[in-house]
């Protein structure tokens, strides 16, 4: 009976032209094993059918799901196609219309609010910032660098990465925790009610810093935004708040759960924590094969126009997700993915992600993660799993940990 509800209910939400063949029941989020192994539920996307559909989605009705990394690429090339209006649609949830700019914008709209972006996170600028960056990591490991073991999410991951994006948005880092409720809330949340009460909190509190940075303005982004000018003239309201809600949510998220599947792996494999202690000028390489191996991001793509990709064809209207994960553990493109090579010759990973709306803030959060690494084997001792403890993760539209213990051999 139960196979024959299921099926039924197939019959009534997967779209007419996807081929039965396609149909996979599968999501990112009700696996149990997504509370402590989330990329183990996926392992095999890479290695099962090349797409498949899925009625099953945390936030879309259905969608296809895209495992390769050359059709990963050709969807997030190709905007024309694969469009990125609405593709995350926080505004939706509180009946509003903006767009995350430049984020869910198409070309050649898109182009302009880029390139009013990407200075603020060039290298040069990055550069700027590292040492605040190297004083807001030192700060928090002095306070658990004479203790034996902690929390790791909540002692640093999390904090490290916040501290420094608020700051620059200018914001008060004594409201982090506020902050952290409300992004989890948002993007980890499969109620639709408390998504909605998030990002509902987070527009009113937006609208409210950028009124007071109209009247004075300060150094941080969202003053920067208020009074920015894009193609000669002066920003919109709803424009002024899709950046800064991007800036928002994109600082507090990303780096924090990078942080946890790399610092695991690192408290499971002492030789390797050893070899990257004793050896500084291997650490850039190490980040990015930790990027690669636990790329955490699930795009999203609504089909523009009827098309074939890998001999399927979509029709218009369609939504497509598109997992960074599986275009960075394709063994298509890598030798041994499921493994952590740290000379690995040819690095092209999509953490990331690819084309238009590769990440602005990917050269900052490279620097946030060499300039942690080294600064915590100056400080800690090596450190290992906590016997026993819990280890905990979400799935979602972001992977993460939401608890990891470690202790430190002295």
């Amino acid at each position: 009976m139960a196979d024959a509800a299921l099926a039924s209910d197939l019959e009534t939400t997967v779209p007419s032209h996807v081929p039965a063949d396609l149909v996979v029941n599968s999501d990112f989020y009700s696996d149990p094993r997504y509370q402590n192994d989330p990329f183990g539920v996926v392992e095999g996307q890479t290695t099962g059918k090349r797409i498949f559909y899925t009625p099953n989605h945390y936030m879309l009705p259905g969608c296809w799901v895209i495992t390769r990394a050359e059709d990963i690429r050709q969807v997030l090339q190709n905007a024309e196609v694969f469009s990125s209006q609405g593709g995350v649609s926080f505004s939706a949830l509180i009946g509003e219309t903006w767009s995350l700019l430049p984020l869910e914008l198409d070309p050649p709209q898109h182009a302009g609010f880029r390139s009013l972006l990407n200075p603020l996170f060039s290298p040069k600028e990055v550069n700027k910032l590292e040492q605040p960056v190297r004083d807001a990591a030192v700060s928090l490991i002095e306070q658990f660098q004479d203790k034996d073991e902690i929390e790791f999410v909540s002692t640093f991951a999390q904090p490290f990465p916040v501290s420094v994006f608020l700051r620059l948005l200018g914001f008060p880092v004594s409201e982090m925790q506020t902050f952290l409720d409300w992004e989890f809330g948002l993007l980890k949340s499969f109620s639709l009610e408390e998504r909605k009460a998030a990002a509902a909190s987070i527009v009113a509190y937006l609208r409210k810093a950028i009124a007071e940075r109209r009247e004075n303005p300060d150094e941080g982004l969202v003053s920067w935004a208020t009074h920015a000018q894009v193609d000669g003239r002066p920003l919109k309201d709803d424009e002024i708040l899709g950046i800064c809600f991007l800036l928002f949510v994109a600082g507090l998220d990303t780096v924090a759960s990078s942080l946890g599947f790399h610092y695991r792996y690192l408290a499971e494999h002492p030789e390797l924590q050893q070899q990257l202690r004793d050896d500084r000028s291997l650490i850039p390489a190490a980040v990015e094969e930790f990027m690669r191996l636990y790329s955490i991001v699930i795009n999203h793509r609504r089909v523009a126009q009827d098309t074939e990709i890998a001999g399927v064809q979509m029709k218009a209207g369609d939504w497509v997700a598109v997992p960074t994960f599986n275009a960075s553990l394709d063994p298509e493109e890598f030798d041994r993915p499921l493994e952590f090579v740290l000379d690995r010759p040819s690095n092209r990973h999509v953490a990331f992600s690819y084309g238009p709306h590769r990440c602005l803030g990917s050269h900052l959060a490279r620097r946030e993660l060499v300039v942690a690494m080294n600064e915590i084997f100056d400080r800690v001792p090596p450190f290992r799993m906590k016997e026993g403890a819990p280890f905990r993760t979400v799935g979602g539209a972001v992977f993460g940990v939401e608890e990891l213990h470690l202790v430190f051999d002295r």
